[in-house]
């Protein structure tokens, strides 16, 4: 399959990568992906990142670039600092020379080259392998034999580590420095060595180039990897390359990844994805998958495909919006020009049984026999209606849906069958024929049903009236099957009808068309296609139940396979089945789902339990012990996957829960308040359209009882209260008091639990307020917290400056080094606006660029005292571009003064905005990165303030009753 029908999905920082350059991967034990990148290192789940920086281990993580996952748990990693170890979320430094790359030993523990050789773990410790000196970057085991590559040599090595073996083949004397060999591959017999210089072979005692061309022999080499189809990667940073099996060698191009993707890192996981790790764009997954779009990178002129039949010579037709087409299996040609049609859009195909192609257009029908137009003249009269279906029941006897009606097509006699219809109803979407003369239709307006020249609405299809119906088929002998576009599914059974919708688990409401093939139903919406086993699918008169389909096209995250656009049209040639696969019309190609390749599903994980959050920290996921009042516990959970699918989970606190609790996609527990005894956490995960869940995870958790909780004490308050009814005759006064005082010290303990569940309940609602109030990406409040402070800013009365800052020339940080830079200049903005606030200012982000600082008690002297500053401050800041290098802004700045009337409202805080503004305008005419105000010399007028003062601006300051103020002034 050509590299761009494989399915590509994508991470990075947006989805929780620490940083967009990934150095290395190793999948563990588990199932974790561990992904080393220059800022830290991560484990994902297939679904989420987990971070380990110096910050949450003690242990500098970053800048490693070997990583190796032993058969036993463990994680290893090298970088310049030496050897580390992870076990169960903990990172121990082992220490060592640098570390270019780990293999295993042979024996289940790590062999490492580093810059002073090789070295292997003894009993916790470092031991060199004698027989190689120099360094050593990269390392290759073919089974008893070790490949090494060194700096201009490659050696290989036989024997035992503790008795090696080892014999070296060098580079060619050549007018560069010898190179360093950083990466060994094996494919077919042949051993290729990645160098900076390029791509080099073993050619039995000699290093050759590779001899593969398009510059490969002199293009630095990043990364190689030999998959378990024998195909050999090759990453770079101009491409990726692929050379496959036969010697052939596939570039990828620019649009399949991204332009210039400087691959560092390749790994195959266990189910057989391909993991590239990227220099400048995070991590990718490529798989071969069940999925095959046909689309302009093979030959389709127009994307927008409408229908798809099965040709006469086992081709794959495409109905176009501009022609019609034809898929060999490798290229698409085309067929029959627009131009030939009634309408160039093909929306409907359909192969008669001579072999006749009739083709249904937006206004119109066309028949053609092997390439030769034969439409009877009398079709002529469809040429103003839209074509949905046609439908062949016998020799010369057919069944045209159209956007006009019902027609019938017989003994060269066109005849309209439903001239009584309504407008809904006379625009059939789907025709199913069930004899000579019954058929059921599906309209914009429910179901009807057509027997012997009688059009009626069958009274099971009632609760359809005024849905669109998309298709109408038999889904086996007895059951029949709806699909609507706005309603769900529907199935029909002795005369009653079950509509499943999105509330019983579908991924949309809207169906385009549905299939049966091997007792799977298969839909396609505009929410993807998706696959339900028909046995699940609810029926008339069953209980009500929750159904999981598996989505196997569309899925919400971007990837490749979300860009397919699942599904499209409107038509009967809408969906095909072909042998295993089917067919879809899409908005970007064809579409084609290969059941076979879909299989059964794979099982689903072990459910795993990563960490416990309790008293305000975050504590490993192992069994807690409860000995405080503080009850409250979060517990986070996963399951490694790295397939493609979407896990859903469920979980249950044995001793507190009566029942499983169904997460679906949340991977959190939260219980609050638990009271004394002994617990069991279980959780398991599942996939969409699996019958059963995956391997638990289990966590024991203990609440110590506090003191007036044990049974001792409860014993002794018994006894107590017996002996003071014993005594209650002569002390009954007295011990009644003593009775409130334990009951009033009982309930203010009780008062002091809820208090405190109240105030942690108040501090959330102010975090959540505050969250709210303030800009994501800045850290500055927003216009939102700006508009609910300012009523109580604008009451004591204060002299506020109102100051406008706005970056010059912002739009060329975008341009030339990206939005990602961008977004950092503005944060770095944001720290400094924070870090030059005084406690009473206010300073908010206002949109893009601009900022807004309100000063209060501030003159006109003082605001711009304050504004110069702020304008050198930023002057003199280096934001980093994001490449290695610093940017230099300068900005400029409004201000005015509040209030500018004898009067204090809204209104004349807005005139004060308004004189901002002006003066920022002002600024930017003067040549930008200066500070311009704007100051109202005497209370201004209210019929001066109703209309806005930009008309006024020259009038006012004539008269005076405005002036400038700059830093000359």
């Amino acid at each position: 399959m050509p590299f761009h029908a494989l399915i590509l999905d994508h991470w990075s920082v947006e989805q929780g990568l620490p940083q967009i350059t990934v150095l290395g991967m190793a999948e563990d034990r588990a199932g974790f992906l561990w992904v080393n990148t220059q800022m830290a290192v991560a484990r994902f789940d297939g679904t989420r990142f987990v971070t380990f920086d110096r910050a949450s281990t003690g242990v500098d993580t970053s800048m490693l670039a070997a990583v190796w996952a032993d058969p036993h748990g463990d994680v290893w990693f090298g970088g310049v600092h030496g050897l580390l170890r992870e076990r169960d979320g903990h990172f121990t430094v082992v220490g060592g020379n640098a570390v270019k790359a780990i293999i295993d030993a042979g024996d289940g523990t790590p062999l490492l080259a580093t810059s002073h050789g090789l070295a292997w773990l003894r009993n916790g410790r470092i031991t060199p392998v004698t027989g190689y000196s120099g360094p050593a970057f990269s390392l290759l085991r073919e089974g008893k034999t070790l490949w090494i590559g060194g700096l201009g040599r490659v050696c290989r090595l036989t024997g035992t580590l503790d008795q090696p073996d080892v014999a070296c083949v060098q580079q060619d004397a050549s007018p560069h420095q010898p190179a360093a060999i950083t990466s060994i591959a094996s494919t077919q017999g042949a051993l290729w060595l990645g160098t900076h210089l390029g791509l080099m072979r073993l050619d039995g005692n000699r290093i050759v180039p590779s001899g593969l061309g398009d510059g490969l022999d002199t293009t630095s080499i990043e990364s190689l990897l030999p998959d378990r189809e024998g195909e050999l990667w090759i990453g770079t940073v101009p491409a990726l390359y692929r050379r496959l099996p036969s010697a052939t060698l596939e570039r990828n191009d620019d649009n399949d990844i991204v332009h210039h993707p400087w691959v560092q890192a390749l790994h195959e996981d266990r189910a057989g994805n391909l993991w590239m790790g990227t220099h400048i764009s995070g991590l990718y997954r490529v798989w071969n998958g069940w999925a095959r779009r046909v689309s302009s990178r093979d030959g389709v002129v127009d994307s927008l495909v409408w229908s798809v039949v099965h040709g006469p010579h086992d081709e794959i037709v495409l109905g176009t919006n501009s022609d019609v087409e034809t898929f060999d299996g490798q290229r698409v040609h085309s067929l029959i020009p627009g131009s030939a049609l009634p309408n160039p859009s093909a929306y409907e195909l359909y192969y008669d049984h001579r072999g006749r192609l009739w083709i249904g257009t937006r206004a119109g029908i066309a028949v053609y026999d092997h390439g030769s137009k034969v439409t009877p003249a009398a079709l002529a009269a469809l040429d103003n209606w839209q074509i949905n279906d046609i439908c062949e029941v016998a020799d010369d006897d057919f069944w045209i849906g159209t956007s006009g009606g019902l027609y019938h097509w017989h003994a060269d006699t066109l005849s309209r069958a439903d001239p009584a219809a309504s407008v809904a109803a006379a625009t059939i979407r789907s025709i199913l024929p069930l004899a000579p003369n019954h058929l059921y239709l599906g309209t914009e307006d429910g179901v009807r049903e057509l027997r012997d020249g009688s059009l009626t609405q069958p009274a099971w299809a009632a609760p359809l009236r005024g849905h669109f119906v998309s298709r109408v088929a038999m889904l086996d002998r007895d059951k029949l099957g709806i699909a609507t576009t706005d309603a769900g599914i529907g199935v029909m059974l002795n005369g009653k009808l079950r509509m499943t919708t999105q509330k019983d688990g579908l991924p949309s409401d809207n169906a385009w068309t549905l299939d049966v093939l091997g007792g799977e139903l298969y839909v396609g919406s505009i929410a993807g296609a998706w696959r339900l086993p028909l046995a699940q699918l609810p029926l008339p008169g069953s209980p009500a139940r929750q159904i999981a389909p598996q989505l196997i096209a569309g899925e919400e995250r971007v990837t490749s396979l979300h860009n397919v656009h699942c599904c499209n049209g409107g038509a009967g040639a809408r969906s095909l089945i072909d042998g295993d696969v089917i067919w879809y019309s899409t908005t970007d190609g064809a579409l084609g789902l290969n059941t076979r390749e879909l299989g059964t599903l794979p099982k689903p994980p072990a459910a795993a339990i990563e960490s416990v959050e309790h008293a305000g920290l975050m504590l490993p996921g192992e069994p807690l012990d409860l000995h405080d009042d503080a009850r409250d516990v979060a517990i986070h959970y996963t399951a490694p996957y790295l397939r493609v699918g979407t896990l859903r989970f469920r979980y249950r606190l044995e001793g507190y829960d009566t029942d499983w609790q169904d997460a679906g996609v949340r991977r959190s527990a939260f219980y609050t308040h638990l009271p004394p005894g002994k617990y069991r956490f279980r959780v398991a995960a599942t996939l969409a359209g699996a019958p059963g869940f995956g391997p638990e995870a289990e966590l024991a958790i203990r609440v110590e009882p506090l003191w007036y909780e044990r049974a001792l004490v409860r014993g002794a308050a018994l006894l107590l209260l017996c002996l003071t009814i014993i005594l209650l005759v002569a002390w009954s006064m007295r011990t009644q008091r003593r009775r409130n005082a334990r009951l009033e010290e009982q309930v203010m303990q009780r008062t002091e639990q809820l208090a405190r569940a109240v105030e942690r309940l108040r501090v959330t609602n102010l975090a959540l307020a505050e969250e709210s109030h303030t800009d994501a990406l800045t850290a500055l409040h927003n216009r939102r917290y700006l508009l609910k402070q300012l009523p109580l800013v604008l009451a004591d009365g204060q002299p506020i400056a109102v100051l406008q800052i706005d970056i010059d020339y912002f739009k060329h940080v975008n341009d030339g080094y990206g939005h990602a830079a961008g977004d950092a200049v503005l944060r770095a903005l944001g720290r400094l606006l924070t870090a030059a606030r005084r406690d009473s200012d206010i300073t908010v982000r206002w949109g893009g660029e601009e900022f807004l600082l309100l000063l209060q008690s501030v003159d006109a002297a003082g605001a711009l005292i304050i504004a110069e500053r702020l304008r050198r401050d930023i002057a003199a800041q280096d934001f980093v571009d994001g490449r290695g290098g610093t940017i230099k802004l300068t900005c400029s700045i409004g201000f005015s003064l509040h209030p500018v009337a004898a009067h204090v409202d809204d209104t004349t805080f807005d005139a004060t905005l308004e004189l901002a503004d002006l003066a920022l305008y002002r600024a930017k005419q003067d040549g930008r990165n200066t500070c311009v105000g704007l100051i109202a010399t005497a209370p201004v007028p209210a019929e001066i303030l109703r209309t806005p003062l930009a008309p006024q601006l020259e009038v006012l300051l004539a008269s005076g009753q405005l002036c400038w103020v700059r830093e000359a002034s």
